[in-house]
């Protein structure tokens, strides 16, 4: 989860009814893993990148599934903490897969990340990943990336 603080929103004059806030930072308050995507809106014959930051698998399911013409996902990363990337720092890297698992056939579920150059992740309590039983593939960026042709 992020948390916002009302001393770093951004006031500007917008559209009267709009729903949008911005704010200058956010706040991770939790050093568990997170999604940086790049997505692209269309609007007419314009097409314009953004990125989102979101905080748990099943809220990049949804923008994954709701993925259409007017806006889709071309790039997933996963940024980790170094305690889960063995690193000394936090990463960001290109997101291949994100898997529902299972440490046994009724076991606890979690998730399984799966990053470029064949390193997977987990948050999971079992810490031996092969001994974990994937049950969904909730993300594959073969399936659901679109590149797109547009230079925003």
């Amino acid at each position: 989860m992020f948390t916002t603080y009302r001393s770093a929103e951004i006031h500007l004059d917008t559209a009267e009814g709009t729903t949008t806030q911005l704010w200058s930072y956010v706040e991770q308050e939790i050093s568990w893993p997170w999604f940086y995507l790049q997505i692209v809106r269309r609007h007419g014959r314009q097409a314009y990148r953004s990125m989102l930051m979101v905080n748990h698998a099943h809220d990049l399911k949804k923008i994954i599934d709701d993925q259409s013409n007017l806006a889709w996902a071309e790039e997933v990363q996963l940024v980790t903490p170094a305690h889960v990337n063995g690193h000394s720092r936090w990463l960001m890297e290109p997101l291949k897969e994100v898997c529902v698992v299972r440490d046994g056939p009724s076991g606890d579920p979690g998730y399984l990340y799966k990053v470029a150059n064949g390193v997977s992740y987990s948050m999971h309590h079992r810490r031996n990943l092969e001994a974990l039983i994937v049950t969904d593939v909730i993300f594959s960026a073969e399936m659901h990336l679109r590149r797109s042709d547009i230079n925003a």
